[in-house]
């Protein structure tokens, strides 16, 4: 009989999200986001390569639920050091089947693991991956674009990876004889680059990885709401609504929809302030259940001081594209006094569609005045409301 196994490699520490200790111990519900992502194995024997230096706080979390094993320096490294003690404790035959999943992806459908299983088990090797949704470039060093790849056969490689036992220990083998300089960022092309074919297996729900501040608004909601298998939620439209206020201030750009506009005056902001597209952002967030703009692009970080919106546009837009969600249509009103926005209405709507892959027909924008009353009449800011249909692709 076929044994399973899985490694969680849970070394990171949080920097990128700015904590004092590993983000795999965030509260997720009852659970944390590490002990949510070892329900999907709590079948098997789980071994978790963690941070020397929080050893003893996962042994302490962890109990006898999982293996605790010393991470190294890179993922590469602590995922290997797991390999070794799962050999060591169990000795593994050459038909037995190895997960190796991130312990940052708590997102995961228990359906799609039993499913993977079976067909790792044929397959020999598979991984799950999402397909591309963005347009994808090739560029030099330089950064000049090379080539437009085709999305259609591009995917993004994502974790559970599961492979058969002698595969993987092979892959290793021949890594360490041929030097073991190459640091492969997943196993999936550790094992590649040994001629072993892989499969891909296509997740039916969004298999998001929780790597940035923003993501911590998915924890407090992911395990509230119900999936689309259990509530016919792929049938069902979804609205969302945005609203935003921005001040002038002189010696600013003027971005609005995306597009900058010649005008004496910008718009204040910790970003490039356009508040049409930040009213946009935040009706999406609010169709999906996912907080608002606040919780995603947090004023206080760096990293989004002065950022164009349609950066920001993208990132909201990747996320819930790739969870399913496609755009039904788009309603959207600036209110300004000055300047005349008619002349830039169609651009913004090109711009927009583009960003959203949409057709230019399914964004409608309106622009108003308020008969020079209120704030915006008296020329001081402008303000934006967006409302939108979201529906999952069936």
């Amino acid at each position: 009989m076929v044994r399973r196994f899985a490694i969680i490699p849970a070394g990171g520490i949080g920097t990128r999200m700015g904590l004092p200790y590993p983000k795999q111990l965030l509260p997720l519900g009852s659970h944390t986001v590490l002990q949510e992502s070892l329900t999907f194995f709590k079948d098997v024997p789980v071994f978790v390569p963690v941070p020397v230096e929080f050893r003893a706080r996962f042994v302490a979390h962890l109990g006898d639920t999982a293996v605790v094993v010393d991470g190294g320096d890179t993922r590469f490294q602590s995922v290997k050091n797991a390999v070794d003690a799962l050999a060591a404790q169990y000795a593994p035959d050459p038909d037995d089947l190895v997960a190796i999943h991130d312990a940052a992806r708590p997102f995961l459908q228990q359906a799609d693991v039993a499913a993977a299983w079976k067909a790792c088990e044929e397959h020999g090797a598979l991984i799950f991956a999402a397909p591309a949704v963005d347009t994808l470039k090739q560029v030099d060093a330089d950064g000049v674009i090379l080539r437009t790849l085709d999305r259609t056969t591009t995917y993004h490689a994502q974790t559970p990876q599961m492979f058969r036992w002698s595969w993987l220990t092979a892959s290793y083998q021949r890594h360490a004889s041929e030097g073991g300089d190459v640091v492969f960022t997943d196993e999936a092309g550790l094992v590649e680059a040994r001629g072993y074919p892989i499969t891909v297996f296509a997740a039916t729900h969004g298999n998001r990885k929780i790597t940035h501040r923003e993501d911590l608004v998915l924890l407090e909601s992911a395990k509230t709401v119900p999936t689309a298998a259990a509530t016919n939620e792929i049938a069902s439209p979804r609205i969302g609504h945005g609203y935003d206020v921005h001040r002038f201030a002189k010696g600013r750009p003027l971005f609005l929809g995306g597009v900058e506009i010649k005008a004496e005056r910008g718009l204040l902001g910790h970003s490039d302030a356009d508040v049409a597209l930040h009213a946009l952002i935040d009706a999406l967030l609010g169709a999906a259940g996912r907080g608002d703009i606040g919780h995603w692009f947090p004023d206080d970080q760096k990293e989004f001081k002065d950022i164009r919106s349609t950066v920001l546009l993208e990132r909201v837009w990747r996320d819930l594209a790739g969870d399913g969600y496609q755009l039904v249509n788009c309603d959207l009103t600036i209110q300004a006094q000055a300047p005349k926005l008619a002349p830039h209405l169609a651009a913004m709507r090109r711009t927009i569609a583009e960003h959203l892959e949409c057709a230019v027909s399914c964004i409608n924008i309106k622009a108003t005045t308020t008969e020079r009353l209120g704030f915006v009449g008296r020329e001081e800011g402008m303000a934006a409301d967006a409302v939108v249909l979201l529906q999952r692709r069936p």
